[in-house]
């Protein structure tokens, strides 16, 4: 079928599952699927590459720090963003916050750019690996997840691109439901470009323009940590009450 009159063809159900047409999909529109008994694409590549990579800038950005004083908080900055970024909840923000008020803005978020694309590369690709074992099965099919991807794939792009952006919505629940849904990894990484750009640039502009001392900047990141966490928690428990659950089930949209 058409979507949105636009002449990319959905995927059409194929043996209990999806199949992709002769052209990829814009990536405003619907994001094909795969069956729930469906296995995830999990890369052939060795699982210790980019945890490598990774390692071995960090070392390069310490060892910086060490011969170039000067330029210390900028090359502590790239192991930062790579903890700040990954899939444990540091808070960052405040980061570049006080960079901002220390460096121009066309040298840091180039350089947080780069190093949140890689640490992205690694998340989605670690993300993979988990969601790809049986074990995972049981949460792959639950409701509540289903119910998400139904909502998730109107309009996976700029649903990337606004959690990105905005500080006070969390954007690890996103990375699930892009692996979930087989969302390209260079469309994922685009959406972190345009959000994760945006939102680096508006705080540097805050800390070159607003004179905040560093430790209501450590304030305001434990806050932010705090709400971030307790927000996991709460989706925790709607995924193991059966009657939220249920409630979202029944609120589920329909396919066309």
């Amino acid at each position: 079928m058409e979507v949105g009159g636009v002449g990319c063809r959905a995927n059409r159900r194929h043996e209990g599952g999806f199949r992709l047409g002769a052209s990829s999909p814009s990536f405003l529109f619907l994001t094909p699927l795969p069956h729930l008994s469906a296995s995830l694409r999990v890369p052939q590549r060795s699982a210790w590459i980019l945890p490598a990579v990774l390692l071995g800038i960090s070392l390069a950005a310490l060892l910086v720090a060490e011969a170039l004083p000067t330029w210390a908080p900028l090359s502590y900055f790239v192991p930062f963003t790579f903890l700040g970024n990954s899939l444990a909840p540091l808070p960052y923000d405040g980061a570049v916050v006080y960079l901002g008020a220390r460096y121009p803005l066309w040298m840091i978020v180039p350089l947080a750019l780069a190093a949140t694309l890689l640490i992205e590369a690694w998340n989605m690709e670690l993300l993979a690996r988990m969601l790809a074992r049986d074990g995972t099965r049981a949460f792959r099919n639950h409701r509540v997840t289903q119910w998400s991807l139904s909502w998730y794939r109107k309009a996976p792009f700029c649903s990337l691109v606004l959690t990105c952006v905005l500080p006070i919505v969390p954007h690890y629940p996103m990375r699930i439901l892009a692996v979930l849904a087989a969302y390209p990894l260079w469309k994922y990484q685009l959406s972190v470009i345009l959000g994760r750009g945006t939102r680096y640039a508006g705080l540097v502009l805050v800390g070159a323009t607003i004179p905040i001392p560093g430790p209501w900047i450590v304030l305001a990141s434990l806050v932010i940590l705090g709400l971030g966490v307790r927000g996991a928690r709460r989706m925790n428990r709607a995924q193991a009450d059966p009657q939220i659950a249920r409630r979202n089930e029944s609120a589920l949209p329909e396919e066309a």
